[in-house]
């Protein structure tokens, strides 16, 4: 195949591009294979809207345009729901017996959601192609897509078959996980990048921190020292005394946003509460144990 072609499929598959291009040959493949079967999926919405705007203006460019732009609309829609329908492959965190645990979780009520929007759009597609296959040249749409589906099993087939197109690239997203490779680069560039956002977001939170403490320090100089210079006009000595004071109270500090987990930002892995008894060697322990949680 082109490799012009293989890009244009890879593009259409609902996953990253860039990484599927230096993937093995089995996972281009696998990838290439989706993205013909959602060219599939284009061509089916683009006959079946053509079919069914037919029986609406009878006019031939109205009929080439709603054709083009329901396709181009179901397509999109369809990679949209391909691209969100993926494997876990972040750090989720679950409760089991009180222990917060990392799980891949593929079947949930969102998961259950997306997959009825692609049976629902298959079967929408699946009806004007049933009528334009078994009942060419029909005037009465709607009437014999029902009398199809009642009386004539070939329409169900044909509807199950188109239901099994749109279903095959979730099934075999899923199958690409079971050959390594594709998902655990993709965790590890997904990882990274979520690391590094969150990274930049402690600095910023520290600095607006920061800025906070100094405007309120301020705040708080700004409307003790009218006081303070009365009472060092009467009492010098009180006065230092008080001054050191807030002066030592006020200071502007240093801050860094505290992680109550041991894995920030997934929290799956809760700190380990330790108590530090008065001897070196359980202090050292702590301090190392703490270490070693950060740099997970």
């Amino acid at each position: 195949m082109p490799e012009n072609i293989k890009k244009s499929l890879f593009k259409l598959s609902g996953e990253d591009y860039s990484i599927i291009s230096v993937g093995s040959k089995k996972i281009q493949f696998y990838f290439s294979t989706i993205g013909l079967l959602v060219l599939l999926i284009l061509l089916f919405s683009f006959v079946s809207a053509l079919y069914f705007t037919e029986h609406l203006f009878h006019n031939f460019f109205a009929d080439i345009g709603v054709g083009l732009v329901w396709g181009y609309v179901v397509t999109n829609m369809y990679v949209l729901l391909l691209y969100t329908i993926t494997p876990e492959i972040l750090p989720i965190r679950i409760r089991k017996k009180d222990k917060y645990i990392a799980k891949s979780i593929t079947f949930n009520i969102s998961m259950v959601y997306r997959i009825f929007v692609v049976i629902l759009l298959a079967l929408i597609i699946a009806q004007p192609l049933n009528v334009l296959i078994l009942k060419p040249g029909s005037k009465a749409l709607a009437y014999d897509i029902k009398y199809l589906l009642a009386t004539n099993p070939i329409a169900s087939i044909n509807s199950f078959i188109v239901i099994a197109i749109f279903l095959l690239p979730i099934y075999f997203k899923y199958s690409i996980r079971n050959l390594g490779e594709f998902y655990e680069k993709k965790a590890v560039i997904e990882k990274r990048i979520i690391e590094d956002d969150y990274k930049d977001f402690k600095i910023k939170y520290s600095i607006q921190l920061e800025n906070n403490i100094l405007k309120f320090n301020n705040h708080v100089w700004e409307n003790l020292t009218p006081f303070l210079e009365k009472l060092e006009k009467r009492n010098p000595s009180v006065y230092k005394k008080y001054f050191d004071e807030i002066k030592e109270e006020l200071i502007n500090e240093k801050t860094e946003k505290y992680e109550y987990w041991a894995d920030p930002p997934f929290r799956t892995i809760k700190r380990v509460n330790s108590t530090v008894n008065n001897n070196e060697a359980d202090l050292l322990e702590l301090i190392y144990q703490d270490n070693t949680l950060v740099e997970k």
